[in-house]
């Protein structure tokens, strides 16, 4: 939500870019996405048919879809060209993609049962940060007038903390009361 509602504004005052060249730039990383999740099923597929475990590879692709994001924001903020700073976003939000063989298959294997409510529980949580992002950006920004700290590092602290919490707490063993 933070990228969807501030990424035009920082190609436009921070890089200097035209405001239709901004547009254009905010709507590669979700392109790459698609590109991205086209991929992530058949690889997490063909690593559980190869007897992979699957808390081993919720884990992995959940570590990609958060990891990879966060470090490439953090490049990002080491580059002024425009060119680059959209391709490290286009990149590293792309792998925010391998939720889908992460998070997202991990309430049908926890609880087939109750994979709908699992799922309407952990999106309204992690939609929550990005609610609470885009005021707290525009404020941060107003404040210290310096975009990295205001929009990418907030979202680093996210993205780094929600991965530790699932490498160490996440499993796709099914549930007894699932």
């Amino acid at each position: 939500y933070v990228l969807l509602a501030w990424l035009p504004s920082y190609f436009t005052q921070e890089l200097g870019v035209n405001l239709t060249n901004a547009s254009l730039f905010t709507l590669l990383p979700p392109l790459a996405n698609i590109v991205v999740a086209s991929f992530v099923g058949p690889l997490a597929d063909s690593a559980l048919e190869r007897g992979v475990a699957p808390t081993i590879v919720r884990k992995a692709a959940q570590t990609v879809a958060l990891c990879g994001p966060a470090t490439f924001m953090a490049a990002a903020c080491f580059t002024d060209e425009p060119v680059f700073t959209v391709a490290f976003l286009s990149v590293g939000l792309s792998l925010s993609s391998f939720s889908y063989a992460g998070l997202y298959c991990n309430h049908q294997d926890m609880s087939p049962r109750f994979a709908s409510i699992l799922l309407g529980i952990t999106n309204t949580v992690g939609a929550l940060p990005g609610v609470i992002g885009v005021p707290l950006t525009g404020y941060l920004l107003q404040r210290t007038d310096d975009w990295e700290f205001s929009m990418f590092l907030p979202a680093m602290i996210l993205y780094y903390s929600g991965a530790a919490v699932f490498a160490k707490y996440g499993s796709a063993e099914k549930q007894p009361w699932g």
